[in-house]
């Protein structure tokens, strides 16, 4: 869950619910619509089957930081110059996921002309990533 005031909790899955939440990290307020300093995602980078944290700033950068069980950790640079990506409405949007079935999350590419590729993580870095499909 983030909140606008910038607070990240996780809430657990329980098998039919969510519990009540914990608190992992704060100061992030600046980043709940995109619009001002980025925007988050959620997705297992290293392969780990916790949810890492990918930080994609307004200026075009990518850290990840990594789940340590009840927190992320200060963050690693991985890729740069995605600014025209941020919020979807200039050359298009990022999205994360497992293209590959080896349980970390890669980088999907979607253009604003309907392409769209997949860079597969490397485990420090995406690949320069190949075309899947047109939309």
């Amino acid at each position: 869950v983030h909140t606008s005031d910038g607070n990240i909790e996780v809430r657990f899955n329980r098998g039919t619910y969510w519990d009540q939440g914990t608190h992992w990290s704060g100061g992030w307020g600046r980043f709940v619509t995109w619009k001002d300093l980025g925007r988050l995602y959620f997705a297992d980078v290293d392969g780990d089957g916790k949810a890492d944290m990918v930080v994609h700033t307004s200026d075009g950068n990518i850290e990840v930081r990594f789940n340590r069980g009840t927190y992320w950790d200060q963050g690693t640079h991985w890729s740069g110059g995605w600014g025209r990506f941020v919020d979807g409405s200039d050359l298009g949007s990022l999205k994360f996921g497992d293209a590959t079935g080896d349980g970390k999350a890669d980088m999907f590419v979607h253009t604003k002309d309907g392409r769209v590729a997949v860079r597969t993580n490397h485990g420090t870095y995406w690949d320069q990533g190949k075309f899947m499909i047109t939309l």
